[in-house]
């Protein structure tokens, strides 16, 4: 399941929220660190959406079959010409 990218904007201004109405310096630079996970999720889920899989091409050299050299009993030699 995807998190929409609204619903972690919401959670980031929620989070923004708690930082400005603390004075606790724990409390907001844990508000923080939580804002910065969410960004981190939202740039990742937009970035796995927009890309598409990537499809390596594999080039495969064709084989080139050597002529099977029929072996007659009275032939001169490989070549046809060969008397």
């Amino acid at each position: 399941m995807m998190i929409s990218t609204e619903h972690i904007i919401m959670q980031i201004d929620k989070q923004l929220g708690q930082a400005k109405g603390t004075g606790n310096e724990q409390s907001k630079r844990e508000a923080l660190a939580a804002i910065r996970a969410l960004c981190d999720l939202a740039l990742e889920s937009v970035a796995t959406s927009q890309t598409a899989p990537v499809v390596q091409a594999v080039s495969v050299a064709p084989t080139i079959q050597q002529p099977v050299a029929l072996k007659e009993d009275d032939a001169n030699g490989e070549s046809l010409f060969d008397f």
